[in-house]
């Protein structure tokens, strides 16, 4: 049985269609990523899967059980992890916060257990408010395992976080991952998209334009090399064919396909554009790169 099935969705919100006949499975245990630049549809997906919203035609399954008519059952059997720690209350302990979450499920995990996989023991009788926000980021994990479920949904798990607290939920994700969960996450990171999902899928104007494991996606839509340069006036190279490197500022790239001009012709085009160029690398493509030629955006467009 598939985890979730999806067949033929479509949400509209007034004249605005945020989800466009759209159709996938997922299958038990797998981690999806979900990509698309900002008003793809990819915050509405999620809402339609964990019964915040209704579709406006379309049929939605979550564990056998149809959405929105059996959400009462399925939320029971899913974890939710919302990037924004604010619904905590902030006089409550670490402790007090999972018991109180914990009451909303018949099936409850030991909060004891779940502080210590989740590094919080130390913490546990610590106000959630004095927290660090990596931290505060564990508890939300730790209290959409409360109900030890099936599903587990993260919508931006580690935005704001800097790279050391990134990468403790990220280890955390891949041992809920290997505890045979399926994970369905949204992020803005491609890199922990690739280091994190089976499969990704990349939605653009509500439709699935991209569907599959990363490296495949990869070899698909972007098999070539990529030139990378830093330096200072590079915003005329955007003409170029050229884009800003996510999340490293200051850096621009191109693809290095086949036949084109050598490539000091094109650094020549660049400097010629104004650019002052300071560092020049060729790497390997990458999801990225994937992102843009199916949507003609970058992730944070």
């Amino acid at each position: 049985m598939a985890a979730i099935r999806i067949d033929n969705a479509v949400k509209r919100f007034g004249d605005v269609t945020a989800l466009n006949h759209v159709s996938l499975e997922v299958e038990t245990g797998q981690t999806v990523a979900v990509l698309g630049p900002n008003g793809a549809g990819k915050t509405t997906l999620i809402d339609m899967l964990v019964g915040l919203a209704r579709l406006t035609s379309g049929n939605i399954e979550v564990l056998g059980h149809v959405m929105p008519k059996e959400s009462r059952w399925v939320r029971e059997h899913i974890g939710l992890c919302l990037q924004s720690t604010t619904a905590f209350f902030p006089r409550l302990t670490v402790r007090e916060t999972l018991s109180l979450y914990q009451r909303f499920f018949t099936q409850r995990r030991n909060i004891d257990e779940l502080l210590e996989r989740m590094q919080l023991t130390e913490k546990a009788g610590q106000p959630v408010s004095k927290l660090s926000g990596g931290q505060q980021q564990r508890v939300a994990l730790a209290a959409a395992l409360v109900n030890d479920p099936e599903v587990l949904f993260l919508d931006e798990p580690t935005t704001g976080l800097d790279p050391q607290a990134r990468r403790d939920i990220w280890d955390l994700v891949e041992m809920s991952r290997q505890q045979g969960r399926t994970v369905i996450l949204t992020t803005h990171y491609m890199e922990e998209a690739h280091r994190l999902a089976d499969r990704v899928i990349i939605l653009d104007h509500g439709h699935i334009v991209g569907d599959g494991p990363p490296d495949a996606l990869i070899r698909q839509y972007a098999p070539n090399q990529v030139i990378r340069v830093s330096g200072e006036h590079l915003a005329d190279l955007e003409r170029l064919g050229w884009h800003p490197v996510q999340g490293t500022p200051g850096e621009w790239q191109r693809p290095l396909n086949e036949n084109e001009p050598p490539l000091e012709s094109i650094l020549a085009e660049a400097r010629q554009s104004g650019a002052l160029l300071q560092r020049v690398s060729i790497e390997e493509s990458s999801l990225e790169d994937v992102f843009l030629r199916l949507t003609g955006r970058s992730l944070s467009a």
